[in-house]
């Protein structure tokens, strides 16, 4: 296969690799949608865990398109470098669009930190109503078995439940 087709099949997998970026940056904004704002119970997280499948499997569509990139690359870079101005128009768009792949990578990374702080919030806001509920519940047995002790009041454990 000529050396221009092999750089035409890289320029267009470094332009497939864009979308499905784009598409990553869609689904972080659609995750910060599902719970930004939002309590635990509020959270509607069949919709949350469908997004983080959408994105897995492009992910893995991105991974095997990065190992066929670098194949192809790995066969013509001795030749793009030996004749670097015959080809320079080619190099320059797949310049081109890794720097917009760079950008675009930076922007999935700052999406996917702001929607990790926020689930953090969610789960250590629902982690200390659940201590507080523990707690409620030590601090009522402790009474009934106090009462009960003391007064001869016999309360059940689904006494205190209730």
């Amino acid at each position: 296969m000529p050396v221009d087709d092999y750089i035409q099949i890289m320029i267009e997998s470094l332009t497939k690799k864009s979308e499905l970026l784009d598409k990553l940056i869609r689904k972080n904004e659609e995750q910060n949608e599902c719970v930004s704002g939002k309590t635990y119970e509020e959270v509607d997280w069949d919709s949350f865990n469908l997004i983080v499948e959408q994105k897995q499997a492009s992910i893995d569509r991105i991974v095997k398109m990065d190992e066929g990139f670098q194949s192809l690359y790995d066969r013509v870079r001795e030749q793009l470098n030996d004749d670097r101005d015959k080809y320079a128009d080619k190099i320059r768009e797949i310049q081109r669009l890794i720097i917009r792949i760079t950008d675009q990578g930076a922007k999935i990374t700052t999406g996917e930190e702001r929607n990790k702080k926020i689930i953090e919030k969610i789960f250590g806001t629902r982690k200390k109503e659940i201590k507080r509920t523990r707690n409620s519940l030590k601090v009522a047995s402790s009474y009934a078995q106090t009462m009960s002790s003391d007064f001869g009041m016999d309360f059940s454990e689904q006494d205190i439940k209730q």
